[in-house]
């Protein structure tokens, strides 16, 4: 049951018992004598002065400790905001990554492109298993670039000429499915008289830097 009392106590009390407690333990020293000789020695208004700065120090006491434990509970505070700032960042990168790593393969080859030679023995071996002449498609303008540490984009301009409609069309279906191009812009023409198609795209690649050969020294 005492102990249930002391714990209900409000945190003033606490804080003034604390205080009268170390008054009372004071006394018991000598140095209370001699403040006490020193008091005795002063005139009535000297008295008064100095009973007063002894009620101004009781009372500013507990004020300053107080105002320390506010101070550092706006410290604490603001260090658990940052932290929580942090940790949310965090877990927002988590899920990016996770994101990312969920439609990677809907976007990035694993087969990067690193050159104007290679851009066009890729094309080539697409045409080639669609039976499509060779002749039809030019790559120009290639420009490769690293992204990322780990992520190179390639991208070029293609002209082409005397394709059919369903030509170009299973030509781009392999190009965005197979090697995960993308057609950012397309121009066409078409030859009313013979119904073939003439004009250019540009293309855009993104690939796996991680399984571009290293360079032979």
């Amino acid at each position: 049951m005492d102990d249930l009392n002391r714990t209900s106590i409000p945190l003033f009390k606490k804080i003034d018992r604390e205080i009268f407690s170390r008054i009372d333990k004071f006394k018991l020293t000598p140095g209370y004598n001699q403040i006490q000789d020193f008091y005795n020695s002063l005139e009535e208004e000297q008295q008064k002065v100095f009973k007063a700065i002894v009620i101004l120090v009781i009372f500013l006491l507990p004020t300053m400790f107080l105002g320390f434990i506010w101070w550092q509970n706006n410290a604490l505070r603001a260090d658990m905001n940052t932290r929580i700032e942090l940790i949310t960042k965090a877990n927002e990168i988590i899920g990016q990554k996770t994101s990312l790593r969920d439609v990677a393969p809907n976007i990035l080859s694993d087969n990067p492109i690193d050159g104007a030679s290679m851009m066009t023995s890729r094309l080539s071996n697409l045409l080639s298993s669609m039976n499509v002449d060779l002749s039809k498609i030019q790559v120009s303008n290639y420009e490769g670039t690293m992204t990322t540490s780990t992520i190179m984009r390639s991208e070029a301009d293609f002209q082409f000429s005397n394709l059919s409609t369903d030509e170009l069309v299973n030509i781009f279906t392999a190009m965005i499915q197979r090697e995960k191009f993308r057609v950012q812009s397309v121009n066409i023409t078409r030859n009313n008289d013979t119904s073939m198609l003439k004009g250019q795209f540009h293309a855009i690649h993104f690939g796996n830097a991680a399984n571009i050969p290293a360079e032979e020294e």
